[in-house]
């Protein structure tokens, strides 16, 4: 009976360290997100009740200006994101025409969580 015991302790562990680990590799790499987008300014707006966040960044000394959803899409986010350097990546780049483009970016955050933002606007 102690031996099953002991058994089924160990298989447990072997299950929750298991798990942690999985977890752990889920977490975004951010050598995957080799772009550097500094935010210079954040702003939210709510048409038609659905919070949206502007941001105005610099992506490699082109300026733009972002829009993606509020935290859950929801109508109040958790608060605007801070200025600064983030990483990463371009994950929509259509070009119909010769003069225009549709480009999104995914924004990886310092805790590992991801936001897509589109480009609304571009400067020179």
């Amino acid at each position: 009976m102690k031996s099953l015991a002991t058994a089924a302790l160990v298989s447990c562990l072997i299950v929750v360290c298991t798990h942690r680990a999985l977890g752990a590799e889920a977490k975004n790499d951010p050598s995957q997100y080799p772009l550097t987008v500094h935010v210079s300014a954040a702003a939210s707006a709510s048409p038609s009740n659905y919070a949206v966040e502007i941001l105005t960044v610099t992506i490699d000394g082109k300026h733009y200006q972002l829009a993606g959803t509020g935290y859950s899409g929801k109508v109040c986010c958790s608060g605007l994101i801070d200025l600064g350097d983030y990483h990463a990546k371009l994950t929509k780049d259509q070009h119909k025409t010769s003069y225009e483009s549709l480009q999104q970016y995914e924004i990886l955050f310092p805790d590992g969580s991801t936001r897509r933002f589109d480009v609304i606007a571009q400067s020179e």
